[in-house]
């Protein structure tokens, strides 16, 4: 990207991103670094690595900003970068949590059913 194409976002407190694609490129690899932590065959690692790469493939591709947004379909590229931001720190915090193991206690008896 030659320049900054937009003066803002249109959305309140949202700055523009100077090197859009460039972040998101460091942003998704932190985020597969992350997930490394976290057993292959979890749910959680299987299906984030899978949207990660495949929007990480995209941007690898493609070096136009409006293409990606239109491509990703997840609203503007800022927006994108605070979703992958905000999905390094859950990769972060589940591998901390470790929801794969199995409970420390028996669930209690219809913790699971409902309605009530």
């Amino acid at each position: 990207m030659a320049g900054v194409l937009k003066k803002t976002t249109g959305l309140v407190g949202l700055a523009v991103a100077q090197n859009p694609l460039e972040k998101l490129r460091i942003v998704y690899t932190r985020v597969l670094t992350a997930l490394e932590a976290i057993p292959p065959d979890a749910a959680y690692r299987k299906y984030t690595e899978q949207i990660i790469n495949e929007r990480f493939n995209l941007i690898k591709l493609e070096h136009d900003v409006q293409k990606v947004e239109e491509k990703m379909n997840c609203g503007q590229v800022e927006e994108i970068i605070t979703q992958a931001e905000n999905e390094l720190s859950l990769a972060k915090k589940m591998a901390k949590w470790k929801p794969w193991e199995p409970l420390i206690d028996e669930a209690p008896h219809n913790q699971w059913k409902w309605p009530i």
